[in-house]
């Protein structure tokens, strides 16, 4: 089976309903975070506090499950978000200071790729006449 394909599941630890413990526990923390913060007596509102409990569980299941790297992708996307610096992750380019890859609309005048015109490389007429003498 080293066909290059993902095997899903392969490095799960354990899960209960897709969840895994640390989930379970940030959402009974969430849950308890809830009934400070709203005052409310846990005998009289349990359903609402188990529903938190729940939601703040799975929405971090969900959340986690978006990435490809799981945790990791969790935790970039946190740190870009508050505009930290991923570890493990070099400092992007000058020519393009985005984490995303988003692409850049302009480029400054005075940078060495808009001096030696290397932004004509990704022009469509350039592109467009390599592959009419091509074919």
């Amino acid at each position: 089976m080293d066909n290059g394909e993902e095997i899903p599941c392969l490095n799960e630890s354990w899960t209960f309903a897709g969840a895994k413990a640390t989930e379970w526990i940030a959402g009974l923390a969430g849950m308890m975070i809830f009934t400070e913060v709203a005052g409310a007596n846990a005998a009289r509102s349990m359903p609402l506090l188990l529903t938190v409990w729940v939601l703040t569980t799975f929405g971090l299941a969900i959340l986690r499950r978006q990435f490809p790297d799981e945790e990791r992708g969790v935790r970039n996307y946190f740190l870009d978000a508050l505009g930290f610096a991923p570890p493990g992750i070099p400092k992007p380019a000058s020519i393009q200071p985005y984490w995303s890859g988003a692409p850049m609309k302009f480029l400054k005048d005075d940078t060495w790729f808009k001096k030696l015109d290397l932004d004509r490389i990704f022009e469509e007429d350039v592109n467009k006449s390599r592959r009419e003498k091509e074919e």
